[in-house]
């Protein structure tokens, strides 16, 4: 069950050596894929800033946290499974852009502020900015403060599909899984569990 407002997240647990451990966003999505909600260890990626972690974990008592995924559909044929985030971005974001996120940073970049890896809801920021803006957005994204921008919409939604005007490079997790016009993204609430 997908968390509310005002309750509580996470739960104590004692973390098992069998547990395995994932070092990348892309790993946790792979995991979720192949093993569903059976726990994995975070030991690094976007989805462990996102949820407060940094340090590893050998045994002893962590957190475990049920995580939603995003089904991520390219051009009505090719699927991915999201973990932290799907990123559609040409080379120096130039052009229309979107960013999809289950988790609210991307590297260093606290692009989703408002997102959440297990509210039921995909956060989407989707624009075109001219080259100026870009360089202040940039600045501005380390601290979440470059929304609103009047240039950028953001929806926060279960389902968002959208069709881009030329195929964009497409990152899945950090991974380029190829070009784009057609991107439609489910969320899949309570996919996994992770612990950190």
């Amino acid at each position: 069950m997908v968390i509310r407002p005002g309750g509580s997240y996470g739960r104590p647990v004692e973390v098992q050596p069998s547990w395995p451990r994932c070092d990348r966003d892309a790993e946790v999505g792979a995991h979720i894929a192949r093993r569903g909600a059976e726990p994995c260890v975070l030991q690094g990626g976007d989805l462990l800033t996102t949820l407060g972690g940094g340090s590893t974990h050998a045994a002893g008592t962590a957190s475990a946290y049920p995580v939603d995924a995003l089904r991520v559909v390219l051009d009505h044929a090719e699927e991915h499974l999201a973990a932290a985030h799907v990123v559609v971005r040409a080379v120096w974001w130039g052009g229309e852009c979107a960013v999809a996120m289950n988790a609210a940073w991307l590297g260093s970049w606290y692009l989703g502020p408002r997102a959440h890896p297990n509210d039921g809801l995909v956060d989407v920021t989707i624009g075109r900015l001219p080259w100026q803006q870009r360089l202040l957005a940039w600045r501005r994204a380390q601290t979440g403060t470059h929304l609103p921008h009047p240039a950028l919409r953001t929806v926060r939604r279960p389902i968002w599909d959208h069709t881009f005007p030329v195929a964009t490079p497409t990152y899945v997790d950090g991974r380029r899984v190829g070009r784009v016009r057609h991107l439609h993204i489910v969320v899949v609430p309570d996919a996994g569990v992770v612990v950190a």
